[in-house]
């Protein structure tokens, strides 16, 4: 699974191989001419004090400045280069990762809580991002320190440098051990973090809920159960963090005292010199140093890796939406046809059972029952949200099943019972990005009716709204979405409980702008207000997922059935 996991990520990174390579070698470089600097130095400090030869000294003067020099510009590159190439990586991975969700079938958003969606895109991709910048990079310039400092060490002097590495060892395993531990605390860190995303988004979201009900209370205690899960994991870390830095230190402190202490006596019996004593003081910061920070790193690499199948795991379990931009294009004029539509949500009996409707290009027709009969499910079918589990459901006798959907949902238009509000503009949500005039969105507005009421606004058209419009009244969040059906031109237009959260005064002002909206196109309306329907070509009646009852308004009252106690209960 890790694999496949990683296979999938790994791409991105090959697009960008030069600029890691580049990145790499200035690594490479860098690492090379830090370990040379403490050997040049020693052979100036041992020339200095055996010869006095100042032409010696200045030429290895000389080579310690090109050392430091060339250190800080490959340095400089590596740093440069990899943070470039890292965040181009990563601007990658986001937008391809939002544009799969944006494409996911509709239920996958249902199933799937909106924090954990928002911690895959964010947290999980910012954990790859350290996985190059502070992570994969930074380990190989670490192994490749402790390599080179070792090497140096035996190099200048074999039998004193397996003395002062003795310690090593012990560290090397506690490390890795200790790593492994703090790796496996970190991963329950990190589900307390996304459980507590998760109950935010939800308490956030649904505050008036929360305050109307009085469950402040009850969301805070849950919230202090993650909150007190997460602070007693981090806890761990960091205390196992600490005790794996100590005992890197202790191995550190052991390996300078056996320096100085071994170190002092070869000096004195002539094996060793102070330039030795001196660079060994340096290799041991250069091994000991990363070797502390090899656990952190390790934990970079294998959060990256958690992420990368977190992530993977996230896009298999979601369905995208089948022929978005393939399937078959057709020239849409209007006729809706359900044939014998069956249909059920996963884990629920049948929603819909042996539907038929049929709605001739321009007719208007409109489906009532009772809550839950399932008037929007028949609206999501129709937009290609679902397909049916048998039965067909066709746009000019065309099944949606094998229709592109990017192309025929152009000519469809909704108005929803609970209408989006998105972050901007009035003009912003009329017009959804779309480049339309602002004469022609007030031409709009004028001919629904609701210019003057628009306009009353603050800015206008140019007022700011809030995420979900919540600076404004339902009434008009739904005069905003009216707006926005008609300047899209739809062909078949369907209202879904459109005027259900709507005040009478402002149903009043809109009843002569639904009927310019409906004028010319096919229309399907849900709702179970009947004052909205009554002029209809056909009403279908709705019951336990069957139409039990069809017919215009007056037809079906003569009936005296179902319909019939609908309009009684609603006009006593």
């Amino acid at each position: 699974m890790r694999r496949e996991s990683i296979k999938r990520f790994i791409a991105y990174f090959l697009k960008y191989k030069i600029l890691l390579l580049i990145t790499f070698f200035g690594m490479l470089i860098a690492s090379i001419t830090s370990a040379i600097i403490p050997y040049l130095i020693k052979n100036v400090i041992d020339t200095l004090i055996s010869t006095k030869d100042f032409g010696n000294v200045k030429k290895f003067l000389i080579l310690v400045l090109v050392a430091v020099i060339s250190n800080i510009l490959f340095k400089l590159i590596q740093i440069y280069v990899g943070n470039y190439a890292g965040q181009r990586i990563m601007q990658d991975i986001r937008r391809d990762l939002f544009y799969t969700v944006a494409r996911f079938k509709i239920e996958s958003f249902s199933r799937e809580p909106s924090g954990k969606i928002i911690t895959r895109i964010t947290n999980d991709v910012e954990n790859m991002n350290d996985l190059l910048n502070a992570g994969l990079v930074s380990l190989f310039a670490d192994l490749l320190f402790i390599a080179l400092a070792v090497g140096f060490l035996i190099y200048i002097n074999p039998k004193l440098g397996l003395i002062v590495l003795s310690p090593l060892p012990v560290a090397v395993i506690f490390s890795l051990y200790l790593g492994n531990l703090v790796e496996k605390i970190y991963e329950k860190v990190r589900d307390a973090l996304t459980k507590m995303n998760i109950h935010m988004q939800e308490v956030l979201t649904g505050i008036h809920v929360v305050q109307i009900f009085n469950m402040e209370k009850s969301a805070i205690e849950k919230f202090r159960g993650y909150a007190k899960d997460f602070r007693d994991n981090f806890y761990k870390s960091q205390v196992t963090n600490v005790v794996l830095r100590q005992t890197v230190n202790i191995s550190s402190y052991l390996s300078i005292f056996l320096l100085v202490f071994v170190g002092g006596i070869f000096t004195i019996k002539g094996n060793g010199t102070i330039g030795t004593i001196i660079s060994f003081s340096s290799y041991l910061s250069y091994l000991y140093g990363p070797l502390g920070d090899l656990s952190d790193k390790f934990s970079i690499l294998q959060n990256a890796v958690s992420s990368m199948v977190k992530i993977d795991e996230f896009l298999k379990e979601n369905e995208l939406e089948e022929n978005l931009e393939d399937g078959e294009r057709f020239e849409v004029e209007g006729k809706v046809t359900l044939n014998n539509v069956y249909f059920a949500y996963e884990s629920a009996n049948d929603v819909l059972k042996g539907i038929n409707i049929e709605v001739e290009k321009g007719e208007s027709v409109a489906i009532v029952g009772f809550t839950g009969a399932g008037k929007t499910t028949i609206a999501n079918l129709i937009f290609g949200f679902y397909d049916p589990i048998s039965g067909v459901v066709s746009i000019d006798d065309h099944d949606l099943k094998f229709a592109c959907k990017g192309h025929f949902r152009k000519y469809l238009g909704m108005v929803l019972q609970n209408v989006f509000i998105f972050r901007g503009t009035v003009l912003d949500n009329i017009t959804l990005g779309d480049d339309y005039s602002i004469e022609s969105v007030e031409n709009v507005c004028k001919m629904l009716g609701i210019y003057d009421y628009i306009k009353r606004l603050p800015k206008g058209l140019y007022t700011e709204l809030s995420t979900e419009g919540k600076n404004i009244s339902m009434g008009e969040r739904q005069l905003i979405s009216f707006a926005r059906a008609l300047i899209h031109n739809p062909r078949i237009l369907i209202l879904d409980e459109a005027t259900s959260s709507i005040d009478s005064r402002t149903e009043e002002l809109i009843e002569k702008g639904t009927k310019i909206l409906m004028k010319g196109r096919t229309s399907i309306i849900i709702a179970h207000r009947l004052s909205t329907i009554r002029n209809v070509n056909r009403i279908y009646v709705l019951n336990k997922g069957r139409i039990v009852e069809e017919g215009t308004h007056e037809q079906l009252l003569e009936k005296k059935g179902l319909y019939y106690e609908f309009y009684k209960s609603q006009y006593k």
